[in-house]
């Protein structure tokens, strides 16, 4: 751990009452849980006629594997075959005024694509963090992970265990980050596949509170794909994703497999 900075493990952040100002995603993950040194179950909540490409390895970077936004070229989750991951999430609260310049995308982009360490990256991001919209961040580098909240304004290190990021703080009290993040607890002690992830954030149920459900589908909105991440300790890496459209008719799949090679 750096010094200075927090070191955490896995359910202990708290976070503020969430506000239904967005709908919202949902990323489960562990970090060197038995065979793996990283476990990934996320969904990607957008509108659906926002325009984006499903995962591939980038034509620009071709190290780097993920979806992309066409919008703005950014990405909200991806690995690059050295092994390095970010992924991100948007922060509910309600859109300031007037809204800042950058895209939340090229969060995830830049440390894709960029070779500083990930307490590094975060470090100097921290100074430019008023020029995006709230945002939660997880990225690493194979070895060490971090998180970071533009509005907590902390760099946390994080330990083994298993987390749940959804649009508040990391391992907020949202029924479906909770819930989650004990599924996959317990899937990490089972001899679990990929369609066993897929299942983990699949159910559209939910509770009564608005887009508790960790799978949403509406007319208009909801989630666009679903990604399933894992990397052994050897550093096999299985990548997939289901697209959907509207209603949450399936849209296509794609998957990777590759080894996680040096720089």
């Amino acid at each position: 751990p750096h010094p200075g900075k927090p070191t955490i493990e896995s359910g202990t952040l708290e976070n503020p009452l969430a506000q239904s100002y967005e709908a919202m995603c949902l990323i489960l993950f562990s970090i060197n849980g038995g065979s793996h040194r990283l476990v990934v179950a996320a969904n990607r909540d957008e509108l659906y006629a926002r325009p984006s490409a499903r995962a591939d390895f980038w034509g620009d970077h071709p190290g780097v594997l993920g979806g992309r936004d066409l919008s703005l070229g950014g990405t909200w989750l991806g690995i690059n075959r050295n092994g390095r991951f970010a992924a991100v999430t948007n922060f509910r609260e309600p859109p300031p005024d007037p809204l800042p310049p950058r895209s939340r995308g090229d969060l995830t982009r830049n440390f894709l694509t960029g070779t500083e360490d990930p307490y590094t990256y975060l470090a100097s991001l921290d100074a430019d963090a008023s020029d995006y919209r709230g945002f939660n961040l997880v990225v690493g580098d194979g070895t060490r992970f971090f998180y970071y909240c533009n509005r907590s304004r902390e760099i946390v290190e994080l330990g083994d265990g298993t987390y749940g990021l959804s649009n508040q703080l990391l391992n907020c009290e949202w029924p479906k980050v909770v819930s989650g993040s004990a599924r996959l607890a317990y899937l990490q002690s089972t001899d679990f596949c990929a369609n066993d992830l897929f299942t983990l954030i699949s159910d559209g149920q939910g509770s009564s509170e608005p887009f508790s459900a960790p799978f949403i589908s509406s007319a208009e909105y909801g989630t666009c794909a679903s990604t399933v991440l894992t990397v052994s300790q050897s550093g096999e890496v299985y990548f997939e994703e289901r697209g959907y459209a509207t209603g949450g008719a399936a849209d296509g799949v794609v998957s990777y497999r590759f080894e996680v090679c040096g720089d």
